[in-house]
C-alpha cells in the first residue's frame, strides 16, 4: 500500500469502531494495533471526541498499542555500544506505568531539586562534606524517604509518583541521587547489592558507601558485608563495585516484574519481562 492511502485506510478503520457487530470490532481492533503507531493520531483523536462507544474502544486500543511503542523506544536506548542514558530509561519505565505522565515535568522537578542544593556545594570541602550536603537535603530537607509501610507498592519504582510522593525504593532513591549528582558533576554511582540497592560517593581518595533508603546513612564494607549476609547469601567483593546504568534500569524493570506477579497482573509481567530482555540484549531485531 502506498504511503498516501495510509491515512485514508486508518480513517475508514476508525470509523468502524462503532460497528455492533463484535466481529468487525475485534478485527478492525487487532488492524489497528498491527498498525501501531502510524494509527496512534487518528485513535487519540476518536479518543477525544463525543462519541461514547468510539471514544472507549479507540482508548483500548491505544493501551494495546502503548507496549510496543516502548518496546521499540527499548530498543533504541539499548542500541549504544556505550553505556544507556538512565535518565531517558527511567522516564521509559515510568510512561509504561503512568502513560499520561509528562517526561519533561519530571526533569523539570530533577532541574529544580538540582539548582536547590548546587548553593551548598563547595569543591574544595572534603568527598564526606559534600556527601553529608546532599544527603541532608534530599533526605531531610526535602523528605525523600523509603517506604517501608508499602514496599511493593508499583508507584515505588515511577518517578513521577517517587517526586510526589517523596518515597520510594532502595534503587529509585539511587537513582534519585545519580540524577542529581549528574547534573551537578557529583560522582554518584550505584551499588547492586543483593536485595537491597545502595549508593556510593565514587571518589578515587575518599569513596563513601550510602544508603538512601534509609536517609543517605553512611555504610562500611563491613556493615554491607553483614547486611548480605543477614539475607542469606555469602558476600563477596565485587558486590561493592559500580553497576552500569543498563544493569540499573534491568533491576528496576525486574522489580516491577516481581510486583506484578505478585499483584496477578500478568499483561504487565509480560510487557515488562519483554524490555527486560531488550535492556539485557536478549531481544534483538534485525534493524
Amino acid at each position: 500500500m502506498s504511503p498516501d492511502a495510509r491515512p485514508p485506510q486508518i480513517s475508514s478503520l476508525i470509523r468502524l469502531l462503532d460497528d455492533r457487530d463484535p466481529f468487525v470490532t475485534d478485527r478492525v481492533g487487532n488492524r489497528l494495533v498491527e498498525l501501531g503507531t502510524e494509527a496512534v493520531p487518528f485513535l487519540e483523536m476518536a479518543s477525544r471526541g463525543e462519541n461514547l462507544t468510539l471514544k472507549t474502544r479507540a482508548l483500548g486500543i491505544l493501551e494495546r498499542i502503548a507496549p510496543r511503542q516502548l518496546a521499540d523506544a527499548f530498543h533504541n536506548l539499548s542500541r549504544t555500544p556505550d553505556d544507556i542514558d538512565l535518565e531517558k530509561g527511567v522516564l521509559l519505565l515510568m510512561q509504561f506505568g503512568h502513560p499520561s505522565a509528562d517526561p519533561e515535568q519530571v526533569r523539570h522537578q530533577l532541574d529544580q531539586l538540582a539548582e536547590g542544593l548546587a548553593p551548598k556545594i563547595k569543591r574544595e570541602e572534603t568527598a564526606a562534606q559534600i556527601l553529608g550536603q546532599v544527603t541532608d537535603y534530599l533526605f531531610r530537607q526535602r523528605g525523600f524517604h523509603g517506604n517501608k509501610d508499602n514496599y511493593i507498592d508499583p508507584d515505588n519504582s515511577y518517578f513521577d509518583t517517587v517526586l510526589k510522593n517523596k518515597v520510594g525504593l532502595p534503587i529509585t532513591l539511587s537513582v534519585l541521587c545519580i540524577l542529581i549528582g549528574q547534573r551537578l558533576q557529583i560522582p554518584i554511582v550505584g551499588i547492586g547489592l543483593p536485595y537491597h540497592f545502595i549508593a556510593k560517593y565514587n571518589s578515587t581518595a575518599d569513596p563513601i558507601l550510602f544508603d538512601p533508603f534509609y536517609r543517605g546513612r553512611t555504610l562500611t564494607p563491613e556493615q554491607c558485608s553483614e547486611m548480605v549476609q543477614g539475607f542469606g547469601i555469602q558476600f563477596e567483593d565485587h558486590y561493592l563495585s559500580p553497576v552500569t546504568h543498563r544493569e540499573i534500569l534491568t533491576r528496576m524493570t525486574q522489580n516491577l516484574v516481581n510486583i506484578y506477579q505478585k499483584l496477578g497482573e500478568e499483561t504487565k509481567v509480560s510487557s515488562l519481562k519483554e524490555y527486560s530482555q531488550i535492556l539485557m540484549g536478549q531481544n534483538k531485531r534485525g534493524r
